[in-house]
Formats: C-alpha cells, sequence, structure tokens
C-alpha cells in the first residue's frame, strides 16, 4: 500500500512559486550608478573625433567625443538604461565618417539616414562592464576583463537559497527505496573571486516497497563552489563539491533507521531577477553509504545518489 505524500511537499513547492510570483518588476530596474570607459582605435591606434550614441526611448542621445588618447567617460546615471541590460554596439558609417551607438535590448531603431550602415560588433552588460574597446577596423567590440564595482558587490557575501528537491536512490542496495521529494535550505558566502562556502539541511519523503509506511532522508552538508562570471552573460554558473551526513528514519514512530555518509558533486547555475533575488537550479550526484545496528551486529549498504533542485536565491 502506498501512503499518500505529505502535505508539506505542497506548501514548500506553493511558497516558492509564490515569492517568485511576488518579485516587484521594478526589482531589476536599478538604474547603474558608474562610469563606463569606451575607447576607439584602428588598427591598435586610439581614433580621435569619434561620437558615441546611446539610443534611449527611440531617441539617439550624443554622450560625447573621444579625444586624442581614444577614450571617452560616459556617466551611467543620468541615461535612463537599467543595470544588466545587454548592449549591442554597432559602428554606424554615414559616409562622412563613422560613428558608435550603444542600443539596448530594449530599444529598437526606428530610421536611420538613407546613406548610414549598421554594422554590428558585439555587446556588453550595462553596469557590469568597466571598460570596452572597439575596433573602427575589425568586427568585434571586445570587453575588458576589468568588471565593474557594483558587481563585484553583487558577486560577494552572504546568500541564503530555499529550494525544491528531487531525490532518486540508485543501485542494488537502494532498489526498494522510491524517488521521493522534499526542500533543501542552505546558507553560504561567496567572494567576487569566485570561490565560496555554505551550510545547509534537507529533508525528502519516500515510499518504500514492501512496508505500509514511509522513509524520511535528512541530510546536513558542507558545501564548497566556485561560481563563473561570463562577461557577456548574466547566467552565473557554478560547479561544487559536498560532504554530508545521512539519516533514514521511517515515519511510524519516526524511528531511526540508518545513517551515514556521502561525498560528491555537483553543478548548477543562477540568473537574477533583481539586485536581491535569483532563479536557481541544480543537479547533484554523490556517493552515499549508510548503516545500522541490530541485536549488536552491523549492517551498512551503499549506492548513488542524484538529486535535481530549483529554487530561489536571496542576496
Amino acid at each position: 500500500m502506498t501512503r499518500k505524500r505529505p502535505l508539506f511537499q505542497t506548501g514548500i513547492a506553493t511558497a516558492v512559486l509564490t515569492a517568485l510570483l511576488l518579485v516587484p518588476a521594478s526589482a531589476s530596474a536599478q538604474r547603474a550608478t558608474g562610469t563606463l570607459i569606451v575607447r576607439i582605435e584602428n588598427a591598435g591606434v586610439p581614433v580621435e573625433g569619434v561620437d558615441v550614441d546611446i539610443l534611449t526611448q527611440r531617441t539617439r542621445l550624443d554622450v560625447g567625443t573621444t579625444g586624442v588618447s581614444g577614450l571617452i567617460a560616459v556617466n551611467e546615471l543620468p541615461l535612463d538604461v537599467n543595470s544588466g541590460t545587454r548592449i549591442s554596439t554597432e559602428i554606424l558609417d554615414c559616409g562622412a565618417g563613422a560613428s558608435v551607438l550603444l542600443v539596448p535590448e530594449t530599444e529598437r531603431l526606428v530610421t536611420l539616414p538613407a546613406d548610414c550602415v549598421r554594422k554590428p560588433v558585439g555587446s556588453f552588460f550595462w553596469g557590469q562592464t568597466e571598460r570596452i574597446v572597439i575596433s573602427l577596423d575589425g568586427d568585434r567590440v571586445d570587453v575588458e576583463s576589468t568588471r565593474s564595482e557594483a558587481l563585484d558587490e553583487s558577486a560577494s557575501g552572504l546568500r541564503f537559497q530555499a529550494a525544491v528537491l528531487y531525490t532518486a536512490l540508485w543501485g542494488e542496495e537502494f532498489d526498494q527505496e522510491k524517488d521521493g521529494f522534499g526542500g533543501e535550505a542552505k546558507l553560504f558566502h561567496s567572494w567576487s573571486s569566485g570561490l565560496g562556502v555554505g551550510v545547509g539541511g534537507s529533508a525528502t519523503v519516500h515510499d518504500v516497497n514492501g512496508i505500509n509506511e514511509d522513509m524520511w532522508k535528512w541530510s546536513a552538508f558542507l558545501e564548497p563552489r566556485y561560481t563563473f562570471f561570463l562577461p557577456r552573460s548574466r547566467f552565473r554558473p557554478h560547479v561544487l563539491a559536498r560532504a554530508s551526513y545521512n539519516w533514514f528514519a521511517y515515519e511510524e514512530g519516526r524511528r531511526l533507521g540508518e545513517s551515514g555518509w556521502g561525498f560528491g558533486g555537483g553543478i548548477g547555475t543562477a540568473y537574477p531577477l533583481g539586485s536581491w533575488v535569483a532563479i536557481d537550479v541544480g543537479l547533484y550526484m554523490g556517493y552515499l553509504s549508510v548503516s545500522s545496528e541490530f541485536e549488536g551486529l552491523s549492517y551498512s549498504r551503499g549506492g548513488t545518489e542524484f538529486q535535481i533542485t530549483g529554487g530561489i536565491r536571496f542576496f
């Protein structure tokens, strides 16, 4: 006989979906406050007198002209472009000379003079990049490796994450336990270098073949990780290792059945919805070994643990 799933699983899923739906639309609409350095060059030589425009509200706004060093400093604060917006960079050749146009992904260029030719050369993210180099003789825009101070701040600090969890136990010694569902919570600290470390816990509930009760799997873990910062993407992928201690408990009488260690690794990615919340999904796989004692004798078994998580991360 298969027992019904506890209502707490539905509560976890409902809470996560509600939190996602309640994220305010203005969460991602934060004005960038830094300075973007634009360098224009031709065969590595700085180019003077090149106009740089940005498209805002379907209007080309002149933000300056390069000097003898080929540089222009663009103050981001007065411009109506949200931090994290992808900016396409184009070279406009209108016969008399070339200029540079920055086009946010939320904008659309309506008209241009008939003699103008548009040449896309690349993209970057507004408020997350301090310097770009545009080559007039090539077909690229190079984004320097330096990140903005605001991005460094958003990449470091304490994080809390809550997620819905799916757990599968594989192997002949776990063939009686069915796949389980539950929740996971973790607290971790990240540094701007990408390194991070966290602690957390999880619980899933599993049907067990042949007995009229469910098995609960509890876990506490330590998790070092490394996050990759991609200069032209808002996604923040990461890799992780994990050491965990796990308990199997059976529902009737809440008696403790087995316990033991687990070790493994995983991958995941976060996508920011704003400056304080992100969607986070991940995969984990590791080896799990548990043991128990009965009448003075010790019994042990092991197998593979596979998990899928999906939830929200708070900064």
